[in-house]
């Protein structure tokens, strides 16, 4: 199966989201120890608008476990800075933390523990702070370790 994938998904609710995996070793600072790939992961929203639910999230997830049950990636999530739609009890947050909080959602619900997700925030004052998550197979706990000591350097 090829590492770079662009997966469509069509929601209950009609949102149309494109999920793509694309190989990023050379755009993320490593350790040298680490001989894993790293698969960039982008949710991008097509067409749709408002709020999904939790069977949205879960399917998203199940789309992010099978990628990674196929390949021995760790997957790097960033959790970007643009409007999302939010609840009022969570309008106050980041969109950036808010995704960060729907990420956990997706894999610590559902997850049948053979996977790990790794949330990391990067403090930034300046531009706001920076939310990653790193998600691979239990196997791979060292190097996701490995990869979270390398990214908190950049902390400021």
């Amino acid at each position: 199966m090829a590492l770079d994938q662009v997966i469509p998904l069509t929601t209950k609710e009609g949102h149309q989201y494109l999920i793509e995996f694309f190989i990023t070793n050379e755009l993320i600072i490593l350790p040298e120890s680490i001989d894993i790939k790293i698969a960039n992961v982008a949710i991008t929203l097509i067409s749709g608008a408002g709020m999904n639910n939790a069977s949205t999230l879960f399917q998203i997830s199940g789309i992010m476990k099978e990628y990674l049950n196929q390949n021995d990636v760790v997957l790097y999530c960033y959790c970007d800075q643009k409007e999302i739609a939010r609840g009022v009890k969570n309008i106050t947050i980041s969109p950036q933390r808010y995704r960060s909080l729907l990420f956990s959602r997706m894999f610590d619900r559902k997850n049948d523990d053979n996977f790990i997700n790794n949330p990391i925030i990067i403090a930034d004052e300046v531009h706001g702070d920076h939310y990653i998550h790193l998600i691979s197979k239990k196997s791979n706990q060292s190097d996701i370790h490995a990869i979270e000591k390398e990214l908190m350097k950049l902390n400021k």
